[in-house]
């Protein structure tokens, strides 16, 4: 519907203005403010010694499982309305995780890490699923690591969908009984744990170290009805990670980091957008891995198969000078395209090699002749449209409006997910024939979409290949071909 103010009453046009305003506003789901990447000094005794060449290594990453026991319902009321805004293939989700579990045993990697947001929502039965499905690989002889999501632990949402069309709650984890569950994934082997979270270090080959980092703020859930989706490292937490990685140095080992939630922007205006998608803090975190030479971090959370790097300039701290961090954020594997990454690690050139694969065709699937792939991607597209359509009209944004701009929003996500987007057509959030409140949600959204589409780079944030490159020692890189497993 086309507004003309001056044809409505100064009551409606204060009403009209104030919806306006919240549109704007409440799209914007609230800025994150940080410091920037060169507000941070650190102690760090490892400013003039030079990154600790990596041992040659092979491991696989995994992020985003989300393992949900179909036992627990599939039908009902509560069920399809939980799905219809949802951006998650749960229901396959045990078999995708089988597809990987068998590759993964067929590429025998030195290890696997998996970056948190473990079970659909911390049921303890999903977590004793996965650490089983993980123990089937130790008996392989492959290690496996795993850190907490914001999913995982203490999470209210834990339940069972009855038939009926309702919900009964189910037990979900403390910290306490996720170590004990994943004590062969970590937590039993851990050369030091943090006594103030589940952050721990591990040494998965001679000459390397896992910095397992937790940022689920778990501990903020009760009373919820959902578990906090932003993420933050406690404050004792920074004292313990710098005392580690002070050691790492003393004694020349290469640390790579990890941890749930991203450490850079990956989209330019996603602390505008989606501010619990990226690390409270950020920048403290990055400034003190890179001061100890931790030049990679893998990460989770928003679903995307993305890759950044910042690197410091002469005007940043002695300690961080000349460096650089890569934030490798893996997809999840129950959002399509369903991918997971292949990392290799070199002593001859001290280069990292990063490979992306995906899981698009399932053994169900395929009995029945049909493509888990291009199903997967209609039901990704029908829950981010269905969220999105849902956000407008609470705005009361007119349904052409919606029309229009949802599917425009849908195109930038799955492009976004799969990595290396590249748009190609006239208008990425088209205004043409909009109303005026459709006019409010594209300047609302218009740099963000720009942003999935990498039209330009967050501030201080470099992109880089999505899915297949080599880093070199200095930080450049280089495409290279896809290819499956290492």
């Amino acid at each position: 519907m086309n507004y003309s103010i001056a044809r409505i009453s100064s009551g409606r046009v204060r009403s009209f203005l104030s919806t306006l305003i919240s549109i704007v506003l409440l799209l914007s789901l609230g800025a994150c403010s940080t410091a920037g990447p060169n507000s941070f000094r650190t102690a760090s005794t490892a400013a003039d010694l030079p990154p600790p060449r990596y041992p040659d290594t092979r491991f696989m990453v995994l992020s985003d499982t989300h393992l949900y026991d179909t036992s627990l319902g599939t039908s009902g009321e509560a069920w399809d309305a939980y799905m219809a805004e949802d951006r998650k293939l749960l229901p396959d989700s045990v078999e995708t995780l089988s597809v990987v579990m068998d590759r993964i045993k067929s590429a025998r990697p030195d290890f696997v890490l998996i970056t948190g947001d473990l079970t659909k929502d911390g049921e303890k039965q999903c977590h004793e699923q996965f650490a089983a499905a993980l123990g089937e690989l130790n008996k392989e002889g492959i290690k496996t690591y795993v850190l907490p999501g914001n999913h995982d632990i203490n999470n209210p949402a834990a339940a069972r969908f009855l038939p009926s069309g309702g919900t009964e709650s189910i037990p979900t984890v403390n910290p306490e009984e996720f170590a004990r569950i994943y004590s062969a994934s970590g937590y039993g082997e851990a050369l030091y744990r943090d006594p103030s979270s589940l952050s721990y270090v591990a040494e998965p080959t001679p000459g390397l170290w896992i910095l397992a980092l937790d940022s689920a703020k778990y501990e903020n859930n009760a009373g919820k009805k959902w578990s906090e989706t932003s993420g933050a490292i406690r404050e004792s937490t920074y004292q313990w990670i710098e005392a580690r990685l002070a050691e790492a140095s003393q004694k020349g080992i290469a640390v790579i980091a990890a941890e749930h939630h991203p450490i850079m922007e990956h989209i330019d205006g996603m602390k505008d957008k989606y501010p619990d998608y990226i690390l409270d803090d950020n920048w403290r975190l990055a400034s003190l891995l890179a001061s100890y030479n931790v030049r990679l971090l893998f990460s989770g959370h928003f679903h995307a198969s993305s890759i950044v790097m910042h690197r410091w300039k002469e005007d940043a701290p002695a300690q961080l000078r000349g460096k650089y961090i890569v934030d490798i954020e893996t997809g999840s594997l129950v959002t399509w395209p369903c991918s997971y990454r292949s990392v290799s690690l070199s002593s001859q050139d001290d280069t990292v090699t990063i490979s992306t694969a995906r899981v698009d065709q399932l053994s169900s699937y395929a009995a029945e002749g049909r493509s888990f792939d291009v199903e997967g991607k209609k039901v990704i597209e029908r829950g981010i449209g269905n969220i999105a359509s849902a956000t407008m009209k609470r705005y009361h944004v007119a349904q052409r409006d919606i029309d229009v701009v949802t599917p425009e929003i849908v195109a930038a996500m799955m492009a976004h997910y799969a990595g290396n987007a590249h748009f190609e057509g006239e208008d990425m959030l088209s205004t043409k024939g909009l109303g005026l409140m459709g006019r409010a949600v594209v300047a609302s959204y218009n740099k963000f979409v720009h942003g999935l589409w990498k039209v330009k780079a967050p501030p201080n944030v470099e992109l880089m290949e999505d899915n297949n490159l080599t880093i070199r020692a200095d930080g450049s890189w280089m495409t290279i071909p896809s290819v499956e497993g290492f």
